[in-house]
């Protein structure tokens, strides 16, 4: 990253943005930007009710991660270049997320994960997941790769959940309108609004 953005702007993007499909770029060096970015993505996550959060939700290209997984506020972790090893079980949960607030469908997960990334310190780690923590691994390297959850949802939920994306893309449209007449430079996204309960919104 040559010219880091300024963090008070950074907001969570919000579906169709084309952002949101932009597969992100490994991170060859740890500076200390990463640390601010951290710091400023746990405020918006936790600002809009969730437990996890991509660098491509608030418009950087780079395969970084926040997430916080448990009722603990002060439990956030942060990884980077993170990759799933192995993927065991199945299971179909009710998911959401922070890009498409509001909107949430049941998903087909793997139920345990083995995820590898690197921590802020530079170490890389090796660790298991199974519960909200792996579906929440799974949703995060989704974005990481250009994905949402709603690519993963069957028929049937996408004829549910059609006029909901709808709506998305009309409210997308009319705030990218407006573009020329904004103030600074962060992205157009309505305020985020509350969690109805502590799942997979991420």
């Amino acid at each position: 990253m040559s010219k880091h953005p300024k963090l008070e702007t950074l907001r969570i993007l919000h579906y169709p943005d084309p952002r949101l499909r932009e597969r992100a770029a490994e991170i060859r060096a740890i500076d200390g930007f990463l640390q601010e970015l951290a710091h400023r993505m746990d405020e918006l996550m936790k600002e809009a009710g969730g437990v996890g959060l991509a660098a491509t939700q608030v418009g950087l290209g780079i395969r970084f991660i926040v997430m916080n997984p448990t009722p603990e506020p002060d439990k956030v972790q942060t990884y980077i270049n993170p990759v799933i090893l192995s993927r065991e079980g199945k299971v179909m949960e009710e998911e959401g997320c922070l890009s498409l607030p509001g909107l949430f469908a049941k998903v087909r997960r793997a139920e345990r994960v083995r995820v590898r990334a690197q921590l802020p310190n530079g170490e890389t780690v090796e660790m298991e997941a199974d519960g909200l923590a792996a579906r929440a691994w799974q949703h995060e390297i989704d974005h990481l790769d250009g994905g949402l959850f709603v690519d993963r949802v069957g028929p049937a939920a996408r004829i549910i959940i059609r006029n909901q994306l709808k709506a998305f893309e009309e409210d997308f449209r009319q705030a990218s309108s407006h573009v020329g007449t904004a103030e600074s430079d962060a992205p157009p996204a309505p305020a985020s609004e509350k969690t109805r309960t502590r799942k997979a919104r991420t």
